[in-house]
């Protein structure tokens, strides 16, 4: 997921280039939007992606596709026409992401953070995963055990004293 943009950064600021992403995890497929801005490359970028993950119920590991689609700003350090090192302006981001030495944006980087975002808190293998036993930990969605899963309210205990003895 690198493109080399020196080309663009000698073009005036409006040109841009458009890309296709080539499969690379966690990228399925996507297209990448290149901007000439000042100062910098305008990236836009819209990715299908694969998210693994680990469901929250049953613990069983799966991935699943999401779509991630973003705008972000890449500082040029070095001005291709006289030189010079572009520095950065007061209350600029220090965060920005930066076009490299030799010329190139890598979004890699930005792709990770945006799939971290629109991974789900709490993902599910199946919307109606029944979880692990909480008594057993037996896998719910594979086999049934014999566990009493029925809450008792701790108000009520006391009456289990009361229950007949099954063995004498």
């Amino acid at each position: 997921m690198r493109f080399n943009v020196a080309g663009l950064l000698k073009s005036e600021v409006g040109a841009s280039r458009r890309h296709i992403i080539e499969p690379e995890e966690p990228v399925h497929r996507g297209s990448v939007e290149l901007v000439r801005v000042p100062r910098g490359v305008l990236v836009r970028c819209r990715a299908d992606v694969l998210i693994e993950a680990q469901c929250s119920r049953c613990l069983v590991a799966f991935a699943y596709p999401e779509t991630v689609a973003f705008e972000e700003f890449y500082r040029q350090q070095v001005d291709l026409v006289d030189g010079h090192w572009v520095e950065p302006i007061e209350g600029e981001d220090e965060d920005t992401f930066l076009i490299g030495l030799d010329n190139e944006i890598d979004i890699s980087e930005a792709v990770r953070q945006y799939t971290v975002m629109a991974a789900a808190m709490q993902p599910l293998c199946r919307p109606d995963c029944p979880g692990l036993c909480p008594e057993c930990g037996t896998d719910l969605g594979m086999e049934t055990c014999q566990c009493e899963r029925a809450p008792i309210d701790p108000r009520w205990a006391g009456l289990l004293t009361l229950q007949p003895r099954k063995h004498g």
